[in-house]
């Protein structure tokens, strides 16, 4: 028998054994096409030219930020419905058989004299079917539940407004690269030709130099001027390359899409006015930005942490109503109902309760404060937006001034040239200047536009309609001009 209970136990243990397992490069290779897949799945084709507000309909339907907050609104919307059925009462059935191998019987004994006074008796059968069902309520821990389902549902509201402050963020965003990336496609076909143009007078440069047509002095001042325009327009290049690239990253296209914007007019749109709108700005902010809101949401919960502390003082009551079977012959009645109401107390909540009660209390007052914080970090975000804003108005208008200048020097350059009073490198300089003039007249504008957002940003602007789940890409883009247009006159309405 030990020698059996022995191996018996090694067996066991050897089934406990767990080895690590990695995984093969076959399960790799399947999650890596199967996550690439899914990354660029069920999406719009671009077709044709992408407007700004096509760009922000793509990232809100298919940025992958965006839909994770999405999917964390959904488990918080499914834990709101768990705690929901923590509010109903217990019912519990049960059923089961015994069987035995002789019957269950007793003596009594004299307590007087120790004697036996009865012979072995029996009152149970060897084998019993027994069967009930119970209903159980606990008052107390009802109301603990009802408080727990409502802070539950502001955590619901609260992941609502994460939402809302990544989709102000991907919207900011957008703004932001596109403008740049309107910039990038206007200014890098002239940037690549002046860039060749320059690589092949250094070429040409270099040959003077070694066939000694120039003093080396002045062919070393040549090359120096050449060179420095290569590294300038590199610089360009460098900061504008990216732009697509990364617009392309917000829409989740796949790296590589080719697709091109529609703004090529790009200064024929209108420039928003937030003339005398500052305190339109400050009340929109305080009112709209999903940071305070989501402070708002974090003291009712709070506030709700007090009264579980005061309620888990309480006694219990528990209440219970059931039904019972139990087939054992011997019993006078095989079936009854019973009902029951049963009050207890734990001691130490009692010592416990208050100082729970406290640090709810002293979570609540510091809650307030850090609203109270956050609310003037929103003030100081919408002053600073607002001055960046005429900020960027003023460096607009004199980006577009030196742009004209700049261009007309470049020409009389270009004539000068042409009569044989400047030399290539000169030409090539002053196109260079001329088309860094146009790159900051280009970058001002975007700054312009991006400085506007970061307006609606800190005002907390809300552009995202109730239903834009269901809207495809045309529809999603007219609804967030609508929005952008009801706020551009909202903002100047109060403020007039």
């Amino acid at each position: 028998m030990r020698t059996y209970l022995l191996l018996f136990t090694g067996v066991i243990l050897c089934g406990c054994m767990v080895t690590p397992r990695p995984l093969t490069m076959q399960e790799i290779e399947q999650r890596t096409s199967g996550d690439i897949e899914a990354i660029f799945a069920e999406q719009e084709p671009v077709t044709g030219t992408v407007t700004l507000y096509e760009a922000m309909s793509r990232a809100i339907k298919y940025n992958l930020d965006h839909r994770l907050k999405l999917m964390e609104a959904a488990l918080a919307n499914r834990q709101l419905d768990v705690s929901r059925y923590e509010l109903l009462p217990k019912l519990v059935t049960s059923a089961g058989y015994t069987h035995r191998n002789n019957y269950s019987g007793a003596y009594s004994q004299s307590l007087i004299d120790g004697s036996q006074s009865l012979v072995a008796s029996t009152s149970q059968d060897r084998g019993i079917l027994s069967a009930d069902i119970s209903m159980m309520w606990n008052v107390l821990d009802f109301g603990v539940s009802y408080a727990r389902a409502q802070q539950q549902a502001d955590h619901l509201l609260i992941s609502e407004e994460r939402r809302r402050k990544v989709i102000q963020n991907i919207l900011q965003d957008v703004s932001d690269t596109y403008w740049r990336a309107v910039s990038a496609e206007v200014l890098l076909p002239e940037m690549d030709e002046l860039l060749k143009r320059a690589k092949a007078a250094l070429e040409r440069s270099g040959k003077i130099a070694e066939q000694r047509l120039k003093p080396p002095r002045e062919a070393l001042e040549y090359e120096r001027s050449l060179l420095e325009n290569i590294r300038l327009l590199w610089g360009l290049i460098q900061r504008l390359d990216p732009a697509k690239t990364e617009l392309a990253a917000l829409m989740n296209l796949r790296p590589g899409t080719p697709y091109q914007l529609a703004e090529t007019g790009w200064e024929t749109a209108d420039m928003p006015s937030f003339k005398d709108a500052l305190e339109s700005l400050e009340h929109l902010a305080m009112t709209n930005r999903p940071e305070l809101r989501e402070e708002d949401y974090r003291s009712r919960i709070t506030e709700l942490e007090a009264r579980k502390a005061i309620l888990k003082m309480l006694p219990g009551i528990d209440i219970n109503f059931g039904y019972n079977y139990d087939s054992n012959d011997f019993l006078y009645n095989r079936d009854w109902w019973n009902a029951g109401v049963n009050v207890s107390l734990n001691i130490f909540n009692l010592f416990s309760g208050p100082a729970a009660y406290r640090a709810a209390k002293a979570e609540q007052e510091t809650g307030e404060v850090r609203r109270l914080a956050l609310g003037m970090a929103v003030l100081t975000q919408v002053h600073l937006a607002y001055r960046r804003y005429h900020i960027a108005t003023e460096e607009y208008l004199v980006s577009r001034k030196l742009d004209d200048v700049s261009h007309r020097l470049k020409e009389q350059t270009v004539s000068v040239a042409a009569a044989g009073g400047a030399d290539e490198a000169e030409v090539i300089r002053s196109e260079t200047n001329a088309l860094l003039a146009k790159m900051r007249h280009h970058l001002a504008y975007s700054e312009v536009r991006n400085a506007a957002g970061r307006i609606y940003h800190s005002a907390g602007a809300d552009f995202l309609p109730s239903n834009a789940e269901s809207l495809d890409i045309p529809s999603l883009s007219q609804s967030l001009k609508q929005a952008f247009e009801k706020w551009k006159e909202e903002v100047s309405g109060n403020a007039s």
